[in-house]
């Protein structure tokens, strides 16, 4: 006896609307964690990526520090050359006006010069001619001038002339 007006049917344990929502639910679900996965993997990379070149940086500050190091060397060295340079510039001129300053009467045999001093040997036909000729501009140009002539054989003089200019540091 049929207590049903229609045949049975084989009831399922999920309808088709649930399964729809569960693989709905599963799919969102896959999809979040793949892109958790990916987010975290590009993370790792961006952090590789930032310690090269935090290692680049570090890298680049010791060769600028190196390089800075250098800089300043350089520099020291260009103001001593420049210093250098004035120098004997000055030096020069000065070694040009001393025989510019020589008359041709007078022959000198030597001079030796020096930052505040000056001294010269040569030979002279007389006292005076030395004194006018050589000794008067020596005397305006530095504040001490001693000259001392000896006798040659020939009638002439040898002198050594030596010429100082007094600091005031060397007065203290």
């Amino acid at each position: 006896m049929n207590y049903s007006f229609i045949k049975p049917r084989k009831k399922e344990f999920i309808d088709v609307v649930s399964k729809m929502w569960l693989f709905f639910i599963g799919f969102v679900i896959i999809f979040l964690f793949s892109f958790d996965v990916l987010i975290k993997i590009k993370i790792n990379s961006l952090n590789k990526t930032k310690n090269e070149y935090i290692s680049k940086i570090v890298k680049f500050k010791s060769k600028m520090a190196k390089i800075d190091k250098k800089i300043e060397f350089l520099n020291k060295e260009k103001i001593v050359a420049d210093n250098i340079y004035s120098s004997n510039t000055i030096l020069r001129d000065s070694i040009k006006n001393l025989f510019d300053l020589v008359p041709d009467q007078i022959t000198l045999s030597k001079v030796d010069m020096k930052k505040d001093s000056l001294t010269i040997y040569g030979i002279t036909p007389s006292k005076d001619t030395f004194n006018f000729l050589l000794g008067s501009p020596l005397k305006s140009i530095f504040q001490s001038s001693n000259t001392i002539f000896y006798l040659n054989n020939d009638g002439w003089y040898k002198f050594v002339s030596i010429n100082k200019i007094i600091n005031k540091e060397d007065k203290l």
